[in-house]
């Protein structure tokens, strides 16, 4: 059977302001809200402006891929212009059928949600990729980031056969990463939801 789409999940709601995930009217942690034992480490001292500057950056950057993934527009502020570029780059070298953007799903029986920046086709492979604009990746925490949306994907039936970060950067260029499927990511990212289920009892 050839897969046209990624699954879409009506249950499953995201409220964008406070950043929550509802499965039929139930409130779930993300995938970003688990990982925050792994991110406190490693942002914890970072000036908080920064922090909000990146993050104002990595959303332009992101709707802007979705609308020339989606509609075929290139439109983005010009201090951003190189990361778009550098992702049209890819676009350009490894053709893929996008199965969706922005896709949001979760976990079934561990009850996470998460959004993936994209499911796509590339040759005969499902691959899961999430981009990134910061100056480095971190390994540490994109491979339990993928990991997360990877196993919820295999919860619905649906199975990828890649994981992939692409590294945009600002000068146009770009590097893409795979992440293999790992039993330390998954007896990690099974950690991390122990964790929320104790906090959650207090």
């Amino acid at each position: 059977m050839v897969i046209s789409a990624a699954p879409i999940f009506q249950e499953l709601e995201f409220f964008e302001h406070d950043h929550i995930y509802r499965l039929n009217g139930v409130e779930i942690p993300s995938v970003s809200a688990l990982m925050e034992p792994l991110s406190q480490k490693h942002y914890g001292g970072i000036d908080p402006d920064i922090l909000a500057a990146a993050s104002r950056r990595g959303t332009i950057v992101h709707n802007a891929i979705e609308n020339f993934v989606q509609f075929g527009v290139e439109d983005i502020e010009p201090a951003y212009a190189g990361y778009l570029e550098a992702f049209k780059k890819w676009w350009s070298l490894r053709k893929p059928e996008a199965l969706g953007t922005e896709c949001r799903v979760y976990h079934k029986v561990l009850r996470y949600a998460g959004t993936e920046d994209l499911v796509c086709r590339i040759g005969d492979r499902i691959a899961l990729v999430d981009y990134k604009t910061s100056a480095s990746v971190n390994s540490m925490l994109c491979g339990v980031q993928l990991e997360g949306y990877d196993r919820a994907y295999e919860s619905h039936g649906f199975n990828v056969d890649t994981r992939l970060i692409l590294h945009l950067k600002r000068n146009g260029s770009f590097e893409e990463i795979e992440f293999p499927r790992t039993s330390e990511l998954f007896t990690v990212l099974s950690a991390l939801l122990t964790i929320r289920k104790y906090e959650n009892k207090f």
